[in-house]
């Protein structure tokens, strides 16, 4: 008991301290949040000096900072996010990548926290922007795909059609280009009816770049105008010079060179070199002239400009510390020098390998060890370097393909509380959805369960049809030709009537004609092999049939009763021309049409007059098997200029 009282004793000593402590840090907090005016004055003009340009980019974080630790101690949300969006993006501008993420997740956190949906959206965006200026392009990746989710469930277009374009930015960059025109495509449905053309002659660019790579050159000719006619109407003239008349314009400089049009290619880069505001940005005018003459070496061997041309764009390129520049502009030179100068091709290429690691892009450093490769004999370890690469690079295009497959194909799992609908009115809305849909799925489903019936009634008096015409053949060949042929052997006894033996033997081979007509056949497989031959039967040395297409039409995908009408409606035909129109030549020609199958008969024979068709019990039950198949037949005919006949009916 008295153990008891001490540890109660030193239990609420230690509550009572706590709740001291708690009520001290309220006072304090209270005090900071009322800032005076005089405090709010000062922290702002911390953050009115890390604005002026001017100032050095350590001296402006100096003041940034300053700024902060007031925002921080105030606990005013609003200053903030006004001090971290300031601080990561100078230290996005002074390249200090690691710190910018360390801050901007700060951002996110905050933003996170207080449920608000434009400060979540733009830390995910910096934090793509600065992961991918860290060279961690997975990463980037994923942070511009949940921008781009939080976007498209804010109803926010365009800013999902810029995550879109940053998403397929990274993916060319790796070399996914089948991955990228497809993020690409679904960016511009996003911007297209946009006024952001900007972003949307972007993403233009990058399905022409895909397209490129993959060698369609068509295409990536119509996506590259496209975006140039879009630059031209974006954005202010020194920009659209650069952004767009330069970049889009090297692009389709390049996609010419790739066809062989070298001279077309030139032309453009050298107008790109003259122009003067190409001039004035050093890493765009090294671009041209190392462009420029990678594709004069590729149109002559010769050149002799080509060689200053690559070399005085790698010294400008080493000059402003361009490494992804200098990085091409050795790779160029391998490979003018790689038939020229061996000992100078491989330097280049070696060079080129130690920026590609320090880019630590996998793409070139892939390209730059097959040069080398070429160059010299591979050892164990380089070798080892290329098979180890290549499978990062297929593992990170095939993380990215999974990540944006995840978002574009599923469901938003967000669990932001502020994008969840009101429940309530939700639900009632899809109950009174879910009561429609049902009442309408009810009537479809009577409906259809009504059509089946009906269809499985026709089929079987079609079936019907044909094993009542089966059983009647079977009789008259069993009974009535054997008891003729029977006739015909008694006959055989008086030879001195030869008319009466000619005319049994006519009668005989007209109740096995009768048969042959009436036979069953095959509805499967070997149906069209039978159609052909029960056609083809009819031939003779005074009629030629002609069969066109028939292995054309999917037989397979036609119901049994249809082919049997088919089947039937042909032989009536075919009875036809040899009973009563003598015809030299047939033909039948089978076509495949969006709505069903068309067959066309025409024959060269005597024909036959308009009112003989009509009263043709022949032809009207042919008529009567087409319609019961939701078919038709259209037959023309004239003495003396042949028969015409087209069947029609729906597959």
């Amino acid at each position: 008991m008295k153990l008891w009282r001490v540890d109660s004793f030193f239990i609420l000593s230690v509550v009572l301290l706590v709740l001291c402590s708690t009520i001290s840090a309220f006072g304090q907090t209270k005090v900071e949040v009322s800032l005076s005016s005089k405090q709010l004055e000062n922290i702002t003009q911390k953050y009115d000096l890390s604005n002026i340009d001017s100032l050095s980019i350590s001296t402006r974080l100096y003041h940034v900072s300053s700024f902060l630790e007031g925002a921080w101690l105030s606990e005013q949300d609003s200053l903030i996010y006004k001090g971290l969006m300031q601080k990561t993006w100078l230290l996005g501008k002074a390249k200090l990548y690691d710190s910018a993420i360390v801050y901007t997740h700060q951002l996110y956190d905050l933003a996170r926290q207080n449920r608000d949906t434009v400060y979540i959206r733009n830390a995910l965006t910096k934090l793509g922007i600065y992961y991918k200026n860290n060279n961690q392009s997975t990463k980037a990746f994923q942070y511009y795909n949940e921008a781009f989710k939080i976007s498209r469930i804010s109803k926010d277009t365009m800013g999902a059609g810029r995550s879109l374009h940053q998403m397929a930015n990274i993916q060319a960059s790796l070399g996914d280009y089948l991955g990228c025109k497809t993020t690409a495509i679904d960016g511009v449905t996003y911007l297209e009816h946009t006024s952001d053309l900007r972003n949307l002659a972007g993403l233009y660019h990058i399905i022409s770049v895909a397209n490129r790579q993959q060698k369609n050159y068509k295409e990536a000719l119509k996506y590259n105008e496209q975006a140039i006619t879009l630059g031209k109407d974006s954005i202010s003239i020194n920009t659209i010079r650069l952004k767009n008349i330069l970049i889009f314009k090297n692009t389709q400089a390049n996609i010419l060179a790739d066809q062989g049009k070298y001279k077309q290619a030139v032309t453009i880069l050298k107008t790109l070199s003259l122009d003067p505001i190409v001039k004035q940005n050093q890493v765009e005018y090294a671009r041209v002239l190392g462009n420029l003459g990678h594709v004069q070496w590729l149109d002559s061997k010769d050149n002799k400009n080509s060689e200053a041309l690559l070399l005085d764009a790698l010294v400008i390129r080493k000059k402003i510390n361009d490494i992804k520049g200098i990085l091409t502009s050795n790779i160029y030179l391998t490979k003018y020098y790689l038939d020229k100068d061996k000992t100078k091709a491989l330097e280049y290429a070696e060079a080129a390998y130690q920026y590609a690691k320090q880019r630590h892009s996998l793409t070139s450093t892939l390209k730059v060890l097959g040069l080398v490769f070429e160059l010299k004999e591979k050892t164990n370890e380089e070798a080892k370097e290329y098979d180890r690469i290549h499978k990062k690079l297929q593992e990170v295009n095939q993380s990215n393909r999974e990540i944006y497959a995840v978002t574009r194909y599923e469901n938003d799992k967000l669990t932001n509380e502020n994008l969840i609908l009101k429940a309530e009115t939700a639900r009632k809305e899809r109950q009174q959805v879910i009561y429609l849909f049902s009442t309408l799925f009810i009537f479809l489903i009577g409906g259809v369960v009504f059509y089946l019936y009906r269809q499985r009634l026709r089929r079987e008096k079609i079936r019907e049809v044909y094993n009542a015409e089966a059983r009647i053949s079977k009789k008259l060949h069993d009974e009535l030709a054997n008891d003729v042929y029977q006739v015909m052997m008694q006959m055989q006894n008086d030879q001195n009537d030869p008319e009466v033996l000619d005319k049994l033997e006519e009668i005989y081979h007209t109740t096995r004609d009768i048969s042959r007509e009436h036979n069953s056949f095959k509805t499967g497989e070997e149906y069209a092999t039978e159609l052909n031959g029960m056609l083809s039967s009819y031939s003779t040395n005074g009629t030629k049939i002609i069969i066109k297409d028939i292995d054309d039409i999917n037989w397979q995908a036609i119901n049994p009763e249809k082919k049997i009408i088919v089947h039937r409606t042909l032989q009536e035909l075919m009875v036809n021309m040899k009973k009563h129109s003598h015809a030299e030549l047939v033909a039948i020609t089978f076509k495949k049409t969006p709505k069903g199958i068309v067959i066309t008969y025409a024959d060269t024979g005597v024909g036959v007059a308009a009112e003989e068709i009509i009263y043709s019990n022949g032809l009207q039950n042919t008529e009567n098997r087409i319609k019961t198949i939701g078919g038709s037949f259209i037959f023309d005919s004239e003495k003396g200029k042949g028969f015409k006949a087209k069947i029609n009916f729906p597959n």
